[in-house]
């Protein structure tokens, strides 16, 4: 299965600053991971038309969401911008479906107009939208995607297994998630590098002590933690915070200080494929 990172910045990237910490890629963009072999979107970050274009991704079945914040929605609109026929007088429009759960259609009824711009692009006929339980699933393939509900109700982790492959991917708002027996173990685990109030690597201060209390966010630290109950064989770090504050080779340390404490694992960066 080949997984692509298409965006790995957090929920509030600096407009100017924003690093990758890899030679690879210049930038981070907006939260977004798309999956080649089920042709499936996971969220639609502000920059998903140029991660795509970058990415040379024409055509995409599925579309799924973690949750309705705006880094990982605002950029819906590319369901029109993907499939819409603007040639022919009579459009012959491609459609992708989209899935969402019971409580991300009340989010998406509540939030940014989500709701009515999902019914919008129904009318053209670029997506069919279904609505699924909270821990629903769906069959693509020889794979099931299962939603995992997270502590922070309105967020969704995603469990996907083959007959040989086992896979979680949650996006973001990790904070107190405690996985169960099914999720420990897998192959691959995708899970969100959280913030930092100072620099994990030099420990200088990158923000105000006690902001993310505040915040109720989630620190790095406390990903890691999941990340090493959930032990998986490889773990991937993405959503990733005031990267303006750590540098390259501040990125291969870290690393490495995982990998000494017996946790195999990546900072992800923009365009990373993962073939597995």
């Amino acid at each position: 299965m080949k997984i692509e990172f298409l965006g790995t910045s957090g929920g509030v990237p600096s407009l100017y600053k924003t690093q990758s910490q890899h030679s690879e890629a210049l930038h981070r963009t907006g939260p977004a991971i798309y999956i080649h072999d089920l042709q499936v979107l996971i969220d639609t970050s502000e920059d998903i038309f140029y991660q795509l274009r970058r990415s040379q991704i024409y055509d995409i079945k599925y579309g799924i969401y973690s949750h309705w914040h705006p880094d990982h929605t605002m950029g819906i609109r590319i369901w029109e911008t993907l499939n819409y026929d603007f040639i022919n007088k009579v459009p012959q429009s491609k459609t992708s479906k989209i899935f969402l759960t019971e409580q991300q259609k009340s989010d998406f009824k509540k939030y940014f107009g989500h709701w009515e711009h999902l019914n919008y692009l129904c009318e053209l006929g670029v997506i069919e939208k279904e609505i699924i339980a909270n821990n629903g699933q769906i069959q693509i393939g020889e794979a099931t995607i299962e939603w995992i509900q997270l502590a922070e109700e309105i967020a969704f982790g995603f469990y996907i297994s083959t007959s040989t492959q086992r896979i979680l991917i949650i996006p973001d708002e990790i904070k107190d998630f405690k996985p169960i027996d099914k999720l420990k173990n897998v192959d691959i685990a995708i899970l969100p590098f959280g913030s930092n109030e100072v620099n994990p690597v030099t420990k200088e201060r990158i923000h105000e002590a006690g902001m993310l209390e505040a915040l109720n966010e989630t620190r790095f630290e406390e990903s890691v933690g999941i990340a090493r109950e959930i032990n998986a064989t490889h773990t991937y770090f993405t959503h990733i915070e005031a990267t303006e504050s750590l540098n390259k080779s501040q990125i291969r340390i870290l690393e490495q200080q995982l990998k000494d404490d017996g946790l195999s694992a990546v900072i992800a960066y923009d365009g990373l494929q993962i073939i597995t």
